[in-house]
């Protein structure tokens, strides 16, 4: 009998150690995981107090929709924008643009601007802004109202119809009249939507004036969608398209 309690006794007790290894293996991941967590916010709090900096989220996390065009910019889905146009009573801007166009990528770039940034997130609370990047685009022949380069930016209203008035005045080419490449006259098109709206044009804070581009380089041309994703056509085919 006493046997019999002794070994019963150290079977209980290595089930009791077993058991309390096992919590211990739980909670010192969980344990980890908590001190991570309150590490990061300290690190945040410590840089926003010294820096005058306020963390905000949108900051924190990329926006997937702004596809290198700010992430200070509200952003929506061409699928959600008409919807939230009407609703809101906005115009919309539309920028068309591809991953792999030369002629994007420089626009981007010049976007990167300090003054054109100020300006561009100033005026775009006027508009539900849209920007598509490669099979995300509207592929109803109105959006393609003089062929499909890129990029293009369209104005339209709020019900999703193409105003065609507004074309970049100081277009390079001719035969692309919603192609651009400078921010100012991306920004001038703004405006001029603004004003046919009667909608008050906000006072731009003095700067460096942001001048069109005068001399327009191989990678600032627009690209022509057909020639270079659809290698298939004919040229003949893609000049008929533009």
């Amino acid at each position: 009998m006493l046997d019999q309690r002794r070994e019963g006794a150290g079977e209980g007790g290595k089930t009791d150690r077993k058991n309390g290894s096992s919590m211990r293996g739980d909670i010192f991941p969980m344990f980890g995981s908590v001190i991570s967590i309150v590490f990061n916010i300290i690190v945040l709090l410590l840089l926003s107090s010294n820096t005058g900096v306020t963390f905000d989220t949108k900051q924190i996390y990329q926006n997937p929709l702004s596809h290198g065009f700010g992430e200070d910019i509200d952003w929506v889905k061409w699928e959600d924008a008409v919807e939230l146009a009407m609703e809101v009573n906005k115009p919309i801007f539309l920028l068309i643009h591809k991953s792999w166009c030369h002629a994007c990528k420089a626009l981007k770039k010049t976007f990167q601007q300090s003054n054109a940034r100020k300006a561009f997130k100033t005026l775009s609370k006027y508009f539900i802004m849209v920007n598509t990047e490669d099979d995300e685009e509207p592929y109803e022949e109105e959006y393609r109202p003089d062929g499909k380069y890129i990029p293009r930016v369209l104005f339209l209203d709020k019900n999703g119809d193409l105003l065609s008035q507004f074309k970049n005045k100081k277009a390079e080419y001719k035969n692309y009249a919603y192609y651009y490449s400078s921010p100012a006259d991306v920004l001038n098109s703004m405006k001029d939507v603004m004003r046919h709206y009667n909608i008050d044009v906000p006072e731009m804070k003095k700067g460096a004036k942001l001048k069109p581009n005068k001399s327009v380089n191989e990678e600032e041309k627009p690209d022509k969608e057909e020639t270079t994703k659809e290698s298939t056509k004919s040229k003949k085919s893609s000049k008929s398209d533009l």
